[in-house]
């Protein structure tokens, strides 16, 4: 039996968080046959017990069975049949279940954090890369638009030029689906090095890097969509976010004209 053989009846049974787990192993295959748990487990953010027993949820007797199935499985052959990088029979029910979680579980305290940093007039800095550069452009017109300096650096060198301009009051907002974005952990590294600036990010739901270093992280649900080694998954779950937090501004500052 092949890796998706195995795994194929259990996968119905993930939750979020796991489905994650099961992706980082797909995306990085070749690497996960040469690690052992302890460093597969680390490079996913989880304990190696974590790890373990997600195995056994796959249909695993252990990490021995699971690296031996790997090596006697044709890597190719596992991104083309991974059901969550492809379409799915329902995915339009799938599509409104994530728009719809997200915006059920958002952390209504959280929102009013941020509501309260925004009355103050902070400037507004906006990080992202790949895809999520798409959301940073439609954040810095819906923010440009409320009235705010909105800065958006869109290579790697404005925005190492930018942090060392870093103010303390600036809000920085990090958009990272995966949150393992190698190059954003860093620019957090060297802003929480070099300032008080408050941090808030955007990231998928998984425990991830970029929402441990953030002062503030709101989180999204979205499957994960890989097609011709192209990142597709939707976005639209974090636009619903940052909609809200400006909806949510707006009314507040209206309210507060009128009295």
């Amino acid at each position: 039996m092949d890796f998706f053989e195995i795994t194929s009846k259990h996968l119905n049974t993930l939750n979020n968080n796991e489905k994650e787990l099961y992706n980082y192993i797909i995306r990085n295959i070749e690497e996960v046959k040469r690690s052992t748990i302890r460093e597969l487990a680390a490079k996913c953010y989880v304990s190696s017990a974590t790890m373990s027993r997600f195995l056994k949820k796959i249909g695993f007797s252990g990490y021995s069975e699971f690296t031996a199935i790997l090596k006697y499985t044709d890597s190719n052959f596992i991104k083309n049949t991974n059901p969550f990088t492809v379409s799915q029979e329902n995915y339009r029910i799938e599509y409104l279940k994530n728009i719809y979680e997200s915006v059920r579980v958002l952390d209504e305290e959280k929102v009013d954090k941020i509501i309260h940093l925004l009355k103050n007039k902070p400037r507004l800095i906006v990080m992202a890369r790949g895809l999520n550069k798409s959301v940073a452009h439609y954040f810095e017109y819906i923010f440009s638009g409320l009235g705010f300096e909105v800065v958006f650096p869109e290579d790697h060198y404005f925005r190492k030029m930018l942090l060392s301009g870093i103010r303390n009051n600036d809000l920085v907002f990090f958009l990272s689906y995966g949150g393992e974005d190698r190059e954003l952990i860093l620019d957090i590294e060297q802003l929480n090095i070099k300032s008080k600036a408050t941090v808030i990010s955007i990231t998928s739901a998984n425990n991830n890097p970029v929402q441990n270093m953030s002062h503030i992280n709101l989180y999204i649900f979205s499957d994960y969509i890989h097609y011709n080694e192209i990142d597709l998954t939707s976005r639209i779950s974090m636009i619903s976010i940052i909609e809200l937090i400006s909806y949510k501004y707006m009314v507040e500052i209206m309210e507060q004209s009128a009295k």
